[in-house]
């Protein structure tokens, strides 16, 4: 026989030992012993099941060593493998009587694959804007601000009983109206229930979904609703002229002192990386051919003239933009980003729970004079 069937035997007189344990039990507590007969099939079973199980063994051990270990015993394999039963099966003994151990051992045909811990998580894009933009809490869903729109600054040098010259100031009213920004995903109950790693996991894609889709906003949000006025949105910025023949950086410092001429100072510049990628592979054109951002075994300096180099994927490949944005722009915040469950339409009779993320704000440019925003070179 092989395995299988060894086994179907083994189920056969396990059942068999059950029933001859429970009528032996039956009598010793009626009469105060089992009869002999019952005593001898109970042996002759015994038998029987010591012997299928040691066929058992050795073929489960031509297979796999450990696929007859561990198999959970019942109640009459238990009795007949116990001192007091040998003792009543050599008439030793009147009675036999055993506690019977409420124990549970997988055996081989529930062994589980071994589980690496944690989840194996996929790409989380670097966040680069919103940490460069103060955030201001509100409790309105809009903001209306005033900014100066043009300033004439007509101080001079006045002689006695002269008149002095008058300067001009104007200012305008913009209102920035607070968009929401949210995605959602369905889950089963069961998964929520059993498996908390992955729930959590979940928790964090949705919250990552919602920052990248902000940092894309922030930059090339176009103002139409829903969507923010990011900083390259139409009115946000002043527009750079760009040189023929000119490279990344050349144009960030001709940008730079472009703004320090209306009194800006510049301290950040956005990038495309594959734009920030070709000036480090810049080399001289001349002598040894050395790379001009230093050698590659080298870490490189993110810098431009004195501007910090921020990269950012969102932004298009062949623009930049520079300014000091911590001082040209705000994020009004109406509520954080939060993570909602419940049941919508049918997901209470499907066992499904939707999980939505969102988060509402606003973005408001101050100061569009502060910020240069074109191509790199010109056509």
């Amino acid at each position: 026989m092989d395995i299988t069937e060894v086994k179907g035997e083994i189920d056969k007189i396990a059942k068999a030992i059950d029933a001859k344990t429970a009528e032996h039990t039956a009598q010793v507590e009626q009469f105060g012993k089992a009869a002999t007969e019952l005593t001898g099939q109970i042996d002759k079973l015994s038998d029987q099941y010591k012997s299928l199980k040691e066929q058992m063994i050795d073929l489960a051990q031509k297979q796999t060593p450990a696929s007859a270990e561990g198999k959970s015993e019942t109640a009459g394999m238990e009795f007949i493998s116990s001192d007091q039963f040998k003792a009543l099966a050599e008439r030793r003994s009147e009675r036999a009587r055993i506690e019977v151990k409420n124990t549970v051992v997988a055996d081989a045909t529930t062994t589980m694959p071994m589980q690496r811990p944690g989840i194996i998580p996929g790409s989380f894009a670097p966040l680069t804007l919103r940490q460069l933009i103060p955030t201001i809490q509100v409790a309105s869903n809009a903001v209306t601000s005033l900014r100066e729109l043009a300033w004439t600054n007509s101080a001079a040098e006045v002689a006695q009983a002269a008149a002095k010259p008058e300067s001009a100031i104007t200012f305008e009213q913009y209102d920035v109206t607070i968009q929401t920004v949210a995605h959602w995903i369905k889950v089963s109950n069961q998964l929520l229930a059993d498996a908390p790693a992955v729930a959590a996991y979940i928790d964090t894609r949705l919250r990552d979904g919602l920052a990248q889709r902000i940092d894309r906003q922030l930059l090339l949000g176009d103002g139409t609703s829903p969507n923010l006025s990011g900083l390259t949105d139409a009115g946000n910025f002043t527009a750079f002229t760009a040189t023929s023949g000119a490279n990344l950086v050349e144009s960030i410092n001709k940008a730079k002192y472009n703004r320090w001429a209306v009194g800006e100072t510049v301290d950040t510049a956005v990038v495309n990386p594959a734009d920030w990628a070709a000036m480090e592979l810049a080399r001289e054109g001349t002598g040894t051919g050395a790379y001009l951002y230093g050698a590659p075994g080298v870490s490189g300096n993110m810098s431009a003239f004195g501007v910090q180099i921020v990269i950012s994927a969102n932004m298009p490949a062949g623009q930049f933009l520079v300014g000091s944005l911590r001082n040209a722009a705000t994020i009004y915040q109406r509520q954080g980003a939060v993570v909602e469950m419940g049941f919508v339409n049918d997901d209470f009779t499907k066992n499904l729970v939707t999980i939505r993320a969102e988060e509402r704000l606003g973005l408001a440019v101050d100061r569009p004079v502060a910020i240069m925003y074109g191509p790199i070179t010109a056509a």
